[in-house]
């Protein structure tokens, strides 16, 4: 496995080269920019998120392409690409940049804190719940975007496939029996992958929602944005927050109740599937921070 080499001077180089009139003074690296891109802050102003790998710009290239029609539909701010950048003989995204929005992550350290506030925590899940409201029910035929592909039966099913086939040989034979009876429990289980497919966030958890002065001060990195299945952001958000938070934002959003058995299973697998994406993109870190627990 190969993780990037890319070093900030690389980075600033890139964002010069292609972006001349461009003026800046200071750009450093976020410590925790998440699994798929690199992360500069400029000037403690702009963004500029750089792939890791092919696949990672792929998605990056989705996120510059859906952020647009996004905008004015959502109670919360998202970001506003204001410039990117493509190598000229591939085509792959190579960076994109937007004005940086206010806030820190809600980190499940961050979380923890406020846990003797209530008031704070029910504004939380409000501002939570109302936003994944406005996004279900966004049409995605309306805003030129493809109906969803497999569905998530479909999609799980390749999941445990993947699994069994790339990450069990790296793991306990424990874990292996525990894993397999867990897939085949919920992928057996027909009652519980009826739903009916909206615009999903995809990576609705901890390092993508930003807090400041008590309520949600926006939310980022929509890479895995796509027509699917809504237990998606509800299974994120079990795994960040946990199951009596997810009680809160569902007295906002009642229709979320529903897909919970999905999102428990989901929530329950998110490290194994963090380590199919490390094995794609050859990162050994993620990899090996993934199978932490079946190894």
């Amino acid at each position: 496995m190969r993780a990037t080499t890319l070093q900030d001077d690389d980075l600033i180089k890139l964002i010069r080269q292609h972006l001349p009139d461009f003026a800046f003074k200071r750009a450093e690296r976020l410590q925790s920019p998440g699994q798929f891109n690199i992360v500069l802050t400029v000037d403690d102003k702009w963004i500029f998120r750089f792939p890791k790998s092919a696949g990672a710009a792929a998605d990056l290239a989705r996120e510059l392409e859906i952020l647009p029609r996004l905008h004015g539909r959502l109670p919360l701010p998202i970001p506003h690409p204001r410039s990117h950048a493509r190598d000229a003989a591939s085509g792959r995204l190579l960076f994109m940049g937007y004005p940086r929005l206010p806030g820190e992550p809600l980190t499940p350290a961050r979380f923890a804190r406020l846990q003797d506030d209530a008031a704070v925590l029910a504004g939380i899940a409000k501002d939570l719940a109302l936003f994944l409201r406005a996004l279900h029910v966004i049409k995605p035929a309306e805003h030129g975007l493809a109906p969803a592909g497999e569905d998530a039966l479909a999609e799980w099913t390749r999941f445990g496939d993947e699994i069994r086939g790339k990450l069990f040989p790296h793991m306990r034979s424990d874990a292996r029996e525990t894993v397999a009876r867990n897939f085949e429990a919920a992928l057996n289980d027909a009652e519980i992958w009826y739903y009916d497919a909206c615009l999903i966030h995809g990576d609705f958890g901890t390092g993508n929602l930003l807090f400041r002065d008590g309520r949600v001060s926006g939310v980022i990195d929509f890479g895995f944005c796509a027509p699917g299945d809504p237990a998606q952001d509800l299974g994120a958000l079990l795994a960040s927050y946990g199951e009596a938070f997810v009680e809160r934002v569902c007295r906002h959003y009642p229709a979320l109740r529903a897909g919970l058995p999905r999102a428990r299973f989901y929530q329950s697998n998110y490290a194994l599937i963090q380590a199919l994406y490390a094995l794609r993109d050859g990162d050994a870190a993620e990899f090996e921070d993934g199978m932490r627990e079946y190894v």
